[in-house]
Order: C-alpha cells, then structure tokens, then sequence
C-alpha cells in the first residue's frame, strides 16, 4: 500500500493514540475503513425491481384521410398496433365518403410497400366486415418504414390513400 493510501485511511479511521497519523493504519483499522467502504458501496447499489410485463396493445388507428384525387376517406388500423416484422398483422380499413356515409360493398386491396428497398409484391384483399369497414391480415417481412397502400373501388368510384407505418423486430 503507498504512503498517499496509508494517508487518506488512516485520515479516515481518525489519528491513533499518541500520534497524530501513524504511518499506515493498524490492521483492525483498516479492516474498518474497508468494511465502512463496502457499506457506502453496497448502499449506492440498488436493485432494479422488475417492470411489470406490460399488456399486449390492442388496435390503433394510424391514420384517418382522404388522399387528394380520392373519392373516398379512409383509415387504418392495425393489430397489434406496433407492427413487428415475420409476424402476422391484422388490418382494419374504415372506407367512408366524403361527406361520412360508410361504403360498403366495395372491392378494397392492401398493397405493403417498403419505399426504400424493393420487397416484391406483397398485397391481400381485404373481406367486407359491416358498416364500411374490410379486415384482412398480411405480414411485414422486415423492420422498417413501410407504406401501407390502400385502394379501394366501389359506387362507381375509386380511391388510394397511402399510410406509413414502422415496423419493429
């Protein structure tokens, strides 16, 4: 041990009898300076208390608009709300027109499309499901920004409105 440590120990333990700093601590000192510094270590560590687990997100709508040109106003939603990639994805689309009235009947396609890499072709019809609203389900096949392009046809009109979405791992 140096002389500096020897110092600041024995600074710590107090002057022993007699002197006024001995040159290094006595062994029961030092014992004690090194218990009292575990003590001030251990009490400086603290578990972390486990989060509770965290319960599974239901559906959110991502978006509600009507794309510029498009006859119809749609929104999506997706379950889980957090889409992860290779993992299946529910989609609901509300089709609407422009003044609120639900379409149904309407023939409406999903088409998922990474912008920044080409996936292939990645689209599924999605099934009439009441009151203006079609579900289907379909599958990101990597993380990422992606597009999720909804087109739909019907009362002799037609509509395209994109969505973004991130998809996690």
């Amino acid at each position: 041990m140096t002389h500096q440590a020897c110092f600041w120990l024995d600074a710590l333990a107090g002057p022993s009898r007699g002197t006024r700093f001995s040159p290094c601590p006595a062994p029961a000192r030092f014992l004690g300076c090194l218990l009292a510094l575990a003590l001030l270590f251990a009490a400086s560590c603290k578990k972390k208390e486990a989060a509770p687990p965290k319960p599974r997100e239901k559906s959110a709508i991502i978006s509600t608009q009507a794309a510029p040109g498009s006859a119809f106003i749609m929104s999506l939603a997706t379950d889980p709300a957090q889409p992860k990639f290779a993992r299946k994805t529910n989609f609901r689309v509300t089709v609407k027109q422009t003044l609120g009235t639900p379409v149904d009947g309407a023939q409406v396609e999903v088409s998922l499309v990474m912008p920044l890499m080409d996936m292939g072709k990645n689209q599924f019809v999605l099934k009439p499901a009441g009151n203006g609203e079609y579900e289907g389900a379909g599958e990101f096949t990597m993380a990422g920004e992606w597009e999720v392009v909804v087109t739909a046809s019907g009362e002799g009109k037609a509509g395209k409105t994109t969505f973004n979405v991130n998809v996690v791992e």
